[in-house]
């Protein structure tokens, strides 16, 4: 990896998990261009030998800090200190693209993705000050036959991590 230029004291340290082609990035810097520096992003299509997300994300932001590799292989130690960690984890598990009957949540071939961002996060040696996910509203119901427990699994589990 690459050294990245020292942001201004003032300015956010990001590191971008599930980055896709880049939405949190590019919301972050339109609201505040001076205030947020990406300095890691990850993304990656396990069922793809063409990383089209991947390939627009460094098209558009260039190669720096951009690793394009299984969230699962990812090292911490190449993830730089930052100040935020952003991530949209896949939904496909929790959203209306399943049936309630057969959404699987964190037990899902995609969903069980959730705990690389608590793996991540429980390796580093210095955890973000902030954390910004997003998933898709049905995550709110999943699993069907008991309305509500993935939230509330990984809001403890974030709980134990020190973020309430």
């Amino acid at each position: 990896m690459t050294a990245r230029k020292k942001a201004p004291s003032n300015t956010l340290r990001v590191a971008e998990l599930f980055a896709g082609v880049g939405g949190f990035r590019l919301g972050l810097e339109r609201a505040s261009a001076d205030g947020f520096q990406v300095v890691f992003s990850n993304q990656w299509e396990p069922s793809r030998k063409r990383q089209h997300a991947s390939q627009v994300y460094v098209d558009r932001f260039g190669p720096e800090g951009h690793v394009t590799a299984d969230i699962a292989s990812v090292n911490t130690k190449d993830i730089p200190e930052v100040d935020l960690l952003v991530g949209g984890f896949p939904c496909q598990d929790y959203s209306v693209a399943s049936t309630l009957r057969n959404s699987r949540g964190l037990i899902g071939r995609k969903g069980v993705l959730w705990w690389q961002i608590h793996r991540i996060l429980s390796e580093m040696e210095q955890r973000p000050r902030w954390l910004m996910l997003e998933n898709v509203d049905r995550l709110l119901a999943s699993p069907a036959t008991q309305r509500g427990r993935d939230l509330a699994m990984m809001l403890a589990s974030l709980d134990q991590l020190g973020y309430a």
